[in-house]
């Protein structure tokens, strides 16, 4: 299939251009074009960008909210300059290429790395799944192109949760739930993986730290004293599984992706990771140990005023305590700018866990990781959003040059 030829020239270039291009005012009539092919047609078609998720090297893709005539109550389509693999399947997929660039474009449930979404969207074969008689009421809950989902399934006071990834690497995230049972960290149990690629589990205990911040009751959260002790508190095979990168090790990856975010602030970009890197290069190497790999506050769970368990344990592996406790840091700072008034405890809960963890990690270190991770949640956030991140990156690396002082 090929795109109309007006495609064929952004005024930028590269994956920059692919961005511009995706996001910009050409994007109804890639949908339009996927959707029709050539032929012409009055379809009262909406097209409104969803989601941008942009990954330097290995392309960019965004998430459109679709209404048209054969959709009136809209429905999710994509469009990715990512390089389709070997194991892709092409059904439902539309290729555009217009001489200058090739896009690949699909409705959600059609993902050409995720077969086993279609099923985990379609309530019959969701409630067939879990043996129930009646269908369940689903929502997307999160949904990276080519690389995962979760959906939540509501069948009557039951919430079950549909985690589904690329089929390959089902078993591996399976192990990541099994090691932890048991733990001070647990994770979910694994209740059934009724295709590859999909595994229902059940619900975590209690709530997300970023939840039980925005009740503003204080007596909800942990001391952060006894988050380092949960952590510690992972079995040792968790540092005998397959090593993933941290946020930091991809350092690069993400200060490109919020260059092209921030493009008139690239320089600032640059300053913190120049700056990040020389502070991390005069550490010394430290051992692994168990860590979660992405603990932020919608992954860690609280009941009662103590750690409950973690979900999303795809990164679950070896790794550096400083890494996970940055991450939870950057996290924990970037809520008071989304909502301040229902956020507003966040910045004291910062204040005191930020002394806690720097009791038990170099500062310089937990501030300059702390800048890594806030680089790396700059793309894909909105405008004003971005450019609050990029200032807290600079806030922390600042304190990592004079010693992680506050």
């Amino acid at each position: 299939m090929t795109a109309p030829a007006r495609h064929a020239a952004p005024a930028r270039v590269g994956e920059d251009g692919d961005l511009a291009l995706l996001t910009g005012p050409e994007a109804p009539e890639i949908v339009r074009a996927a959707l029709l092919g050539s032929e012409p047609a009055d379809m009262d078609l909406q097209v409104r960008v969803l989601a941008v998720h942009h990954r330097p090297g290995a392309g960019v893709s965004v998430c459109y909210d679709v209404t048209h005539a054969g959709a009136p109550l809209g429905e999710v389509l994509v469009a990715s300059t990512s390089e389709p693999t070997r194991h892709d399947h092409t059904d439902g997929v539309a290729v555009l290429d217009d001489g200058a660039r090739s896009l690949r474009v699909w409705r959600r449930a059609d993902d050409p790395a995720l077969p086993g979404l279609r099923g985990a969207l379609d309530p019959a074969q969701v409630g067939a799944w879990l043996g129930r008689g009646e269908r369940p009421a689903l929502s997307v809950l999160s949904y990276r192109p080519t690389r995962r989902a979760v959906v939540a399934a509501h069948v009557g006071e039951d919430t079950f949760y549909l985690k589904v990834v690329r089929p390959r690497r089902a078993s591996d995230l399976v192990q990541r739930h099994h090691v932890l049972q048991g733990s001070g960290l647990g994770a979910p149990a694994v209740l059934a993986e009724p295709e590859p690629g999909v595994l229902v589990l059940a619900p975590a205990r209690g709530r997300s730290l970023a939840q039980a911040l925005a009740a503003g009751e204080p007596g909800l959260l942990p001391a952060p004293e006894s988050v380092l002790a949960a952590l510690d508190s992972m079995p040792a095979e968790v540092a005998e599984l397959p090593l993933r990168p941290s946020w930091v090790d991809r350092l690069d990856f993400h200060a490109a992706a919020a260059r092209s975010a921030l493009p008139a602030r690239a320089s600032e970009v640059d300053g913190v990771a120049r700056r990040v890197s020389a502070v991390l290069a005069a550490e010394a190497v430290a051992s692994a140990v168990p860590t979660h790999g992405d603990l932020n506050v919608a992954n860690l769970f609280v009941d009662g005023g103590r750690v409950a368990g973690v979900i999303d344990v795809d990164s679950l592996g070896p790794g550096r305590r400083a890494d996970d406790l940055a991450t939870l840091l950057a996290h924990l700072l970037v809520l008071p700018a989304l909502a301040p008034q229902t956020y507003a405890l966040v910045p004291e809960v910062t204040a005191r866990w930020r002394e806690a963890f720097a009791a038990v990690t170099d500062p310089r270190e937990l501030e300059a990781r702390t800048a890594a991770v806030l680089i790396s949640l700059v793309a894909g956030a909105s405008a004003d959003q971005a450019h609050a991140r990029l200032d807290l990156a600079l806030a922390a690396v600042g304190r990592a040059d004079h010693g992680g002082v506050a």
